[in-house]
């Protein structure tokens, strides 16, 4: 088979779809020699996707393509060009949308359905960017891969769409992700983001249905009622509407305020740092197609607390400690709880530790590859 995949949706700064797509690259270049892939991908991103294999052709293409009316050109009236010079079989788009005049067959990666189900929580552009194309991708497609049980939950409900056109392929992690043992560096990364003890850690981008504002909330209770010591470390880049985030911890009296770290985007050669540095990892999200940053932490061997809801029970499963996104008392709790008792924190360990062994590249590229030729047989 000769297969597409468009990286071109990735951001400059890597996040959830851009370790997607990576996870994505490396699995199929592991466990594939067969078949041949070309990867269109931004110039400035091309050291995270080579993957160096006689099979994988890796097209670089314009930065100007961060510019979103630019890559929808590029999407849709450019890349079929190239699918029909190079005969292509499939491509596979890893963000929503396809190139509606592609000359082959088609499969689409959903990572959630935010666009629909939390509208107020996006830009206008992409809002209506995705509301425009997303249905028109939805018809071109042949295959829709969902991250999620849920996430195939919400596409199936708001597009009511049959379901053996969906598929659910999990996410798996980098193998950067794991136990280090170099104290020195783990203290150099504290050094550089001033983390002076123990400390609670959110890896994310810092957007509204992160819930960050109730978790700050929590952390200003803890420090008040029970008197802990550990900082809040903050970890991710600014999204947008993230002014509530910031209000909030102005609010904050100065003696708890100076324990509330900021570390604005962190490089992923430093994230397996900060989680081996870590007490304990919080994601109160009130909405994930998936959730990444959870599995991250466990294979890091961090105690993970989550939300309840959308995909994160589905992801994190009996590892971690689940709680009401909404209920700021419950998630105080959650945190001391782990805080105050060092056996609950190796249970959670080891617990993590064997959650994670279920989202291998192995899995990811076995199902991948299903699909592709599952889709090439059909009229």
């Amino acid at each position: 088979m000769k297969i597409a995949i468009d990286l071109t949706s990735i951001p400059k700064q890597m996040t959830g779809v851009g370790k997607y797509a990576q996870s994505l690259v490396k699995s199929l270049a592991e466990y594939d020699k067969k078949n041949h892939y070309w990867i269109f991908i931004k110039g400035n991103q091309c050291k995270n996707f080579n993957p160096n294999k006689e099979n994988f052709h890796i097209i670089y293409l314009s930065n100007i393509l961060h510019n979103i009316p630019i890559r929808i050109l590029w999407e849709q009236l450019v890349l079929p060009l190239y699918l029909y010079r190079e005969k292509i079989d499939i491509l596979h788009s890893i963000h929503y949308t396809t190139s509606l005049l592609a000359p082959c067959k088609c499969v689409i990666t959903f990572h959630d359905m935010t666009f629909y189900l939390f509208p107020d929580k996006h830009t206008h552009v992409k809002r209506a960017f995705y509301r425009s194309f997303i249905p028109l991708s939805i018809k071109k497609a042949n295959r829709l891969i969902a991250v999620s049980e849920n996430t195939k939950s919400d596409i199936q409900k708001i597009f009511n769409i049959s379901l053996p056109k969906i598929d659910v392929i999990y996410e798996t992690i980098n193998s950067i992700y794991h136990i280090l043992k170099d104290i020195d560096t783990i203290s150099q990364i504290k050094k550089k983001y001033k983390i002076q003890g123990k400390f609670i850690l959110y890896v994310g981008t810092l957007e509204p249905r992160k819930n960050i504002p109730r978790l700050i909330q929590a952390y200003h209770r803890l420090i008040i009622e029970n008197k802990i010591k550990h900082q809040l470390v903050i970890a991710g880049k600014k999204g947008w509407s993230y002014q509530e985030i910031f209000n909030t911890f102005k609010s904050l009296s100065c003696n708890i305020k100076k324990n509330v770290i900021f570390t604005g985007y962190v490089p992923e050669e430093e994230l397996p740092l900060l989680y081996n540095a870590a007490n304990l990892f919080v994601y109160p999200s009130l909405y994930e197609g998936f959730g990444i940053p959870p599995l991250e932490a466990m294979a890091c061997g961090v105690p993970v607390i989550v939300s309840n809801v959308s995909s994160l029970p589905e992801v994190v499963g009996n590892a971690g400690i689940l709680v009401d996104p909404y209920n700021i008392e419950e998630l105080c709790q959650a945190i001391y709880k782990i805080i105050a008792k060092e056996d609950l924190r190796e249970i959670l360990k080891k617990e993590g530790f064997q959650r994670v062994r279920e989202f291998s590249r192995k899995k990811l590229a076995k199902k991948m590859l299903e699909i592709y030729e599952k889709i090439l047989k059909e009229e």
